[in-house]
């Protein structure tokens, strides 16, 4: 098939944000800063741009603890909308009318992916440092379509681009400025935007597998009608990679540096094969070694839930 990737994340802390198109708090979201000394009610939602999460107020009255540090009137309530594409997790999204664009200072990065979009472009640029100039610059077309007549190319509907991974950014800037901007001329949104190293793995042989784990609930009354209760689900895959036998001990240890890090893991990195990009985690691996000159890594990957 193709050569299999991971990409390794890197935190974007405060500090490496240095701009954002989407204000925090967002007062269009109803996002409101917390005030000490303010009477809230039950389900008021507040946020802190301290932590860039969400609060909901649990029991009425007038407190003086920042809700974090105060759990018994206080819960989180997921991360504030400039934030959670940020946030590592699935289900959480950024969104805007027509635009986002953030700038990042993330250190030496070689991959970016970005998942749960909706838009019709991204443009990727890195520079060597901030302000500095120009050593990458990717534009995106978010339309996943496959057009195969001229009869599709009128007629055939938009089809999203909902995934994509990019792992060539060139990683020897340790001071670099990257800016990334999804745009369209409808609301745009991002679930998961993800920076960081590239681990190569192997090439990924023929006979890859991928489906859904389906959390919703389904049963069947006495007379045999159906009640269904949609739910989340997980993306899940089996992927059989070849890897070099030079690399043997680099690429297990480097797996099992990972087995509690979400990551992006690439079993395909072209268009067509979204299914195959998935974030979360290996549930196992195993290295088999049949040949001198080649080993075979066996791995089971189970995305988050969405």
């Amino acid at each position: 098939m193709s050569g299999m990737k991971v990409i390794k994340p890197t935190t974007i802390t405060t500090a490496m944000l240095t701009s954002s198109t989407v204000p925090e708090p967002h007062p269009e979201s109803g996002e409101s800063l917390w005030v000490s000394g303010t009477t809230y009610g039950v389900g008021a939602m507040v946020i802190r741009t301290t932590t860039h999460m969400r609060y909901e107020r649990t029991v009425a009255g007038t407190s003086t603890i920042v809700p974090e540090n105060d759990l018994t009137n206080w819960i989180e309530a997921g991360p504030t909308l400039r934030w959670a594409m940020f946030d590592r997790k699935i289900g959480t999204a950024t969104t805007a009318a027509t635009a986002i664009t953030v700038v990042t200072r993330p250190g030496s990065i070689s991959g970016l992916g970005m998942l749960e979009l909706v838009g019709r472009q991204v443009a990727v640029t890195l520079k060597d440092a901030p302000g500095g100039t120009t050593v990458y610059s990717r534009t995106v077309n978010l339309d996943g379509t496959q057009i195969t007549s001229v009869y599709e190319w009128f007629f055939l509907d938009f089809e999203q681009l909902s995934d994509f991974v990019l792992t060539d950014l060139p990683q020897h800037y340790a001071a670099c400025e990257l800016t990334v901007t999804i745009t369209s001329t409808k609301p745009v949104s991002v679930g998961v935007l993800q920076v960081g190293q590239v681990i190569a793995v192997g090439s990924a042989q023929k006979g890859a597998t991928v489906g859904i784990i389906d959390y919703s609930k389904k049963e069947k009354d006495r007379f045999g009608n159906w009640d269904v209760v949609a739910g989340l689900f997980s993306k899940r895959g089996n992927l059989q990679v070849l890897t070099p036998a030079g690399e043997f001990n680099r690429i297990f240890r480097s797996l099992a540096g990972l087995r509690t890090i979400p990551c992006i893991y690439i079993g395909a990195d072209q268009v067509g094969f979204e299914p195959l990009i998935f974030y979360g985690f290996f549930k196992d691996f195993s290295m088999v070694i049949p040949y001198s000159k080649y080993h075979l890594c066996n791995l089971e990957i189970e995305g988050l839930s969405q």
